[in-house]
């Protein structure tokens, strides 16, 4: 090699690396002042996990285990807790700083991603001054699918929710980076073991990730047999993918009394594409399917539900869908399923056209810029190692989740990445100028997207939570909890809510204590309790101090309050205590 053009490559690998580091702080940055922001949220989903994981480091198991939630951020959360042992006030906020940790660690999983990828096809395609280009795409496209389109669809971040979507998209990037070595012939069998392991870590991380690892085996059977050898290699994989689930597969179905490896989607399916409710659900018509453990409805108007035993949790009905959904109506309606998987279509192209239309618009550019446009498609269609597991990952969740309600692009980060960066590193175009012009082209129209979403995500986040009296009920509940604390209420006592919604547990996790009944409240400002009059209330509230609730919280009261009720502090609740 002349010395020049050695010295240019290490010129280059140089300006990578300095990229690289560049990239790295600015989204460790953002991700840190992102979970500053939030710092106290939490949603009804995260609270179930955190009780979860107490239940595991407590030793007990039996309460832990659990057919809906997955264990490993439990497992992850738990342990946190028990080092640190954190204040009420502080307790999300390690939360936040536990996806901050993962989120950082996702970047490096894509990291590792990314350099397969771009080594691919094995040419000099990303060499040079067009492989920095190509490294600045691939974070741009992270930052942007991690931190701005998921706010532009709900407000809320990634790094906001308490969930393990974090964790799969970097498990996501891990498999796709593997799948791609095993393609070129760079894996070794104890790698192909290690790498079922880091699918049986999927599963425990998220029970979609089973059906994921399954075509990302059945993926590896069809390269092997294109390839002709290695077959052995997709036994290796298995082998590691049984040791690591299987154990919990096993502990999980003696748990429920039947076999199971989670009932996460059959639960979704029955809620989302058969309309069943998605809180105490009672049994349907006689004749077809029966609530084998329906929440005790002990007053019909307003509708009052009682639910302290068997199960644990600061919310019951929350903590284990599974027990509460135990024989609900999960079965396939071919019309309603066919309608769904449309409406999902629709989603799917609402969300690639008006609301990622800027990226969508980049990235096509780019790809409709080649000049060898046949030979893109060629090598596009050559990456179904990984397209084909991130289309399924998207088919599989068109055909349980609501279009309308429960359709939302953090179940989808991790694959979303994966298939537009194949759609990156197939780009076919001649010559180094050229190739040049519009990688930095596409990287200066996307960068300043970037920038000005996340710039305006991050002046809307601060403003809307600076507004702490009308946010409190969701943006501050150690407020409340600190509040009720002062009021009299102690750790482990039973209580009763007022609510449209689950968000009181959010607060009733700080205050250790059991939300143990329920007066289902309406969505209007003419709420059923308020108004059903001064014989209905009190009745209402004699039954629930019958059966040993302690206080009744409401997130939503009237302005004037009825004899008896209490404000916590200036919070909007209002509590009622049996003294």
């Amino acid at each position: 090699m002349p010395i020049r053009a050695k010295v240019h490559g290490q010129h280059e690998e140089s300006s990578i690396v300095r990229v690289q580091l560049g990239f790295r702080w600015a989204i460790a940055l953002y991700a840190l002042i992102d979970c500053w922001i939030y710092r106290f949220y939490i949603n009804s989903d995260g609270v179930s996990y955190l009780d979860i994981g107490d239940q595991y480091w407590k030793g007990n198991w039996q309460a832990a285990l659990n057919a809906y939630w997955s264990p490993l951020y439990s497992w992850l959360t738990g342990l946190m807790f028990c080092v640190t042992k954190p204040t009420m006030r502080w307790e999300y906020p390690e939360v936040h700083l536990l996806n901050f940790v993962i989120l950082v660690a996702a970047l490096f999983c894509f990291e590792f991603f990314w350099r397969e990828l771009l080594a691919w096809r094995g040419d000099n395609a990303w060499a040079g001054s067009s492989r920095l280009y190509a490294w600045i795409l691939g974070y741009l496209l992270f930052a942007y699918v991690h931190f701005v389109v998921t706010p532009i669809l709900i407000p809320t971040p990634d790094l906001m929710l308490v969930t393990p979507d974090l964790i799969v998209a970097a498990l996501v990037y891990l498999a796709s980076g593997m799948i791609l070595r095993f393609a070129t012939g760079r894996m070794c069998t104890v790698s192909a073991g290690l790498f079922g392991g880091l699918l049986g870590v999927g599963y425990l991380a998220k029970t979609a990730m089973l059906p994921f690892a399954i075509v990302i085996m059945m993926t590896m059977l069809a390269v092997a047999w294109r390839q002709h050898g290695r077959k052995w290699m997709i036994g290796a994989t298995l082998l590691g993918f049984l040791i690591v689930s299987l154990p919990f597969i096993i502990a999980l179905s003696l748990h429920e009394h039947r076999f199971t490896f989670g009932d996460t989607g059959k639960i979704n399916y029955a809620i989302e594409v058969n309309g069943m409710p998605a809180r105490h659900w009672q049994g349907d018509e006689p004749g077809h399917t029966k609530a084998l453990h329906p929440t005790r409805k002990i007053f019909s108007w307003p509708q009052v539900y009682e639910f302290a035993e068997p199960v644990a949790g600061t919310y019951p009905i929350w903590y284990d869908r599974s027990y509460w959904n135990a024989g609900i109506n999960s079965s396939m309606h071919p019309v309603r399923q066919i309608r769904v998987l449309v409406g999902n279509a629709m989603r799917i192209a609402q969300y690639l056209v008006a609301e990622t239309g800027f990226l969508t618009a980049v990235l096509m550019m780019m790809f409709l810029l080649s000049d060898r446009i046949k030979e893109s498609w060629q090598i596009l269609m050559g990456f179904f190692p990984i397209l084909v597991p991130a289309i399924a990952m998207f088919l599989m969740y068109a055909m349980v989740l609501s279009p309308s309600e429960s359709w939302e692009p953090r179940y989808f980060i991790g694959v979303t990445v994966v298939a537009w960066g194949a759609v990156i590193a197939s780009t076919c175009i001649s010559g180094e100028e050229k190739r040049i012009k519009v990688l930095r082209a596409s990287s200066l129209i996307l960068g300043i997207m970037v920038l000005c979403s996340m710039l305006n995500v991050l002046e809307r986040d601060y403003g809307f939570n600076r507004e702490e009296s009308s946010q409190v009920n969701e943006y501050r509940p150690y407020i409340v909890a600190e509040q009720l604390r002062t009021m009299g209420m102690r750790p482990g006592d039973h209580v009763a809510v007022i609510s449209s919604t689950t968000g009181n547990s959010h607060w009733a996790r700080l205050e250790k204590v059991k939300i143990i009944a329920e007066v289902m409240d309406t969505d209007d400002t003419s709420s059923v309790f308020w108004t059903s009059g001064k014989e209905c209330e009190e009745t209402v509230l004699s039954v629930l101090k019958s059966i040993g609730v302690t206080a009744v919280i409401a997130d939503k009261p009237p302005r004037v309050l009825l004899p008896g009720w209490v404000p916590v502090g200036n919070t909007g609740y209002a509590v009622y205590f049996f003294r």
